[in-house]
């Protein structure tokens, strides 16, 4: 889904640019959702990202471990992400309650429910503790999301 919501960015701009430079007739809704798009697209997929191993990440101290150590290494610098991921859901979570107490809406002609916004934050959070928990699980196991074994015996 997020990869949809970065096809659908460059679309909806271009439509927007066209419409604004050429017919001088520009959307009042095509800047709004592509913000929302890629806020969709940055908090939905850090988790998956995570749990293939995908994730952007810093591999210097891990890279010449192997063995056991690489394991234990990957697991230790997977748990690391806890904190940030318990981050985004504690104030995520605060901010989403607060606007939708409040009634809050974004400031523009759409009118979104600001609530809506702000849940992809801790909903994120989730995503990101279950994408650590998975691989956790798959480095406990040796294996990768598509089944295939983890090479810790050599320097990638």
């Amino acid at each position: 889904m997020a990869a949809a919501a970065l096809l659908a960015l460059p679309i909806i701009t271009a439509y927007d640019v066209t419409l604004r430079y050429i017919f001088h007739a520009p959307t009042v809704w095509a800047t709004e959702i592509s913000i929302y798009l890629l806020q969709f697209a940055v908090f939905m997929t850090p988790g998956a990202l995570l749990a293939s191993g995908h994730h952007l990440r810093v591999t210097f101290w891990i890279e010449n471990r192997t063995g056991m150590t690489r394991r234990i290494a990957e697991i230790a610098t997977t748990l690391a992400v806890l904190p940030y991921a318990g981050i985004l859901i504690w104030y995520g979570t605060a901010y989403a309650v607060r606007a939708f107490d409040r009634g809050m809406l974004a400031p523009t002609l759409l009118e979104t429910p600001l609530w809506f916004i702000y849940a992809m934050v801790p909903i994120g959070g989730v995503l990101l503790i279950l994408g650590v928990i998975l691989r956790c699980y798959l480095l406990a196991k040796g294996k990768e999301l598509d089944g295939n074994r983890i090479d810790v015996e050599s320097n990638i």
